[in-house]
């Protein structure tokens, strides 16, 4: 059998489409799920029942949204015969979801399906739907997921958006002697990213003497630089190995959605993503910024 084309084929009628599926869908979609659903496949001039035999036949798993809109259409039926089938017959994981309807109605509809573990769905809780889904098709992904929020879990929220790096201005020199024994430590940060930062030895001891709390900037690229050295001794390839400590970085700043839209785009590996976040936790235990800023403890040497 050919590799399967789709993790999730959604069958559902078209009265719930802006209200749930449509939203669902596309949160599916930015975690990186590959989903067939109606609206992002079909496009004009191509025959609908080819589309929708295609997607029943090249989805791993089959959701069936039911609700009373679905419940009693004929083409929601076919849909729902061809995902029943693949079930009985190839194995595939069918998950029914609940939108609306009781146990009796379900088993109304099909005996059989009363009996398959379902998801009961609100509209008004797409997130949550989305990640029991994400949970179910692509267990590792949703593991992977949860280790990003938590190695990047951090009391400040960040926004990412894409800038023109002319338009960034440098804020001022707010220590301009660093003691010895910090800046033997920022070079050796400096050594250890050289290959993979375009910036000097000498912009890198600026950038340090720029932030408010030089030492706990210092610390963080060490926890950073000893996770990213671990990934090196496994990513042989240098841009995979940039790719990896862009992730690093991204996960000290709150960054975590961002690495999700990543996965999503096909910018990041699956299988570097793994490597990152088991060095990370190796060496970065949820620790950001502000978790050290906040640790009066902290050696400030």
């Amino acid at each position: 059998m050919d590799e399967p084309k789709w993790d999730l084929f959604i069958s559902h009628a078209s009265e719930d489409k802006e209200r749930f599926v449509e939203p669902l869908a596309s949160r599916l979609s930015e975690l990186a799920v590959r989903v067939w659903f109606d609206r992002f496949q079909l496009r004009p001039g191509m025959r609908l029942s080819e589309a929708i035999a295609e997607g029943l036949a090249k989805s791993r798993c089959g959701a069936l949204v039911l609700s009373p809109s679905f419940i009693g259409k004929p083409w929601t039926s076919y849909e729902m015969s061809g995902l029943v089938n693949r079930f009985v017959e190839d194995g595939i994981l069918l998950l029914p979801i609940w939108l609306g309807v009781s146990r009796e109605e379900v088993k109304s509809l099909n005996p059989a399906l009363a009996d398959i573990f379902a998801i009961n769905a609100d509209e008004n809780e797409i997130e949550k739907c989305a990640l029991r889904i994400l949970q179910i098709v692509r267990p590792q992904l949703y593991d992977n997921l949860s280790e990003l929020h938590l190695l990047s879990s951090s009391s400040v929220k960040i926004k990412e958006e894409v800038v023109d790096i002319r338009t960034l201005k440098l804020g001022p020199i707010r220590h301009h002697d660093l003691p010895d024994s910090l800046l033997v430590r920022i070079r050796n940060i400096w050594l250890a990213t050289r290959d993979y930062l375009a910036i000097s030895l000498e912009e890198t001891i600026e950038n340090f003497q720029r932030d408010l709390e030089p030492h706990v900037e210092v610390e963080v690229w060490e926890r950073v630089v000893s996770a990213f050295g671990n990934v090196c001794e496994k990513v042989p390839d240098t841009e995979d190995r940039r790719t990896a400590l862009g992730t690093l970085l991204r996960l000290t700043s709150g960054g975590a959605e961002g690495v999700v839209s990543m996965v999503g785009a096909g910018l990041l590996d699956e299988e570097l993503l793994e490597i990152v976040l088991e060095a990370a936790k190796e060496s970065m235990p949820r620790v950001t910024i502000s978790d050290v800023l906040d640790n009066g403890s902290q050696d400030k040497t």
